[in-house]
């Protein structure tokens, strides 16, 4: 009797594991395509693309980020804010200018 209710033991614990990898795997798949969708929809660019799931080329990697004059934090060119040659960040630091 008690080797019959090893038997029984040890087929429920291989059960209960093979159902735990199972469901590992489904997460497991589950999360890579969430974030697959997420990388595709241009939200939050995990494979470094353009949004649509492709990798950039060389030429596509954006605009260049310039340092600030005056705190020496960089920013994208664009949001840059220009005086007598030199960028800021912010209008407080083009007035207060290097001096």
């Amino acid at each position: 009797m008690g080797k019959l209710l090893s038997w029984i033991v040890l087929i429920a614990v291989v059960y209960a594991g093979m159902r735990l990898f199972v469901l590992f795997q489904r997460k497991s798949r589950a999360a890579a395509l969430a974030r697959q969708q997420k990388s595709r929809s241009g939200d939050g660019r995990l494979d470094g693309g353009g949004g649509d799931g492709q990798p950039r080329t060389p030429g596509e990697r954006g605009e260049p980020m310039i340092a600030c004059a005056h705190c020496g934090v960089y920013a994208p060119s664009s949001d840059m804010l220009r005086r007598g040659g030199k960028h800021y960040c912010s209008i407080e630091h083009r007035d207060a200018g290097t001096d």
